[in-house]
């Protein structure tokens, strides 16, 4: 496999460097991409930054259906792969094109179970 690249094919090593020796806070991905590749993408984020990580995944790959743009990722699966890119060691959660309010709504229960369930209390 070719691995993961940027929009104008920037590899994420080179990204992270870069971005990093910018001063940047935070390095991250946001669209192009589902929940699930999102989870590969951070993973290999982590291989090449200590910096605290974004990722904003689509509410999976677009489908033209009946001439309309449909995002096929429901929230309860959203909330399944907040959970998996949480442990992978994402700070930053959110979602891109095609989430919706019950798609965040669903991520923000989902991780704030998991908080409670590891630390004992809700986040602050």
């Amino acid at each position: 496999a070719r691995g993961f690249f940027a929009v104008m094919g920037v590899t994420i090593e080179k990204a992270c460097r870069e971005l990093q020796e910018a001063g940047a806070a935070l390095v991250g991905s946001n669209c192009g991409h589902g929940s699930l590749q999102m989870v590969a993408i951070a993973r290999e984020f982590k291989k090449f930054s200590a910096l605290p990580l974004l990722i904003q995944a689509n509410a999976g790959v677009p489908e033209l259906r009946a001439g309309q743009v449909h995002y096929p990722e429901t929230p309860e699966y959203m909330a399944e792969m907040g959970l998996e890119l949480a442990r992978a060691g994402v700070a930053v959660i959110g979602g891109c094109c095609g989430t919706t309010p019950g798609h965040t709504r669903a991520m923000r229960r989902a991780l704030d179970k998991e908080w409670k369930k590891l630390n004992g209390h809700s986040p602050a």
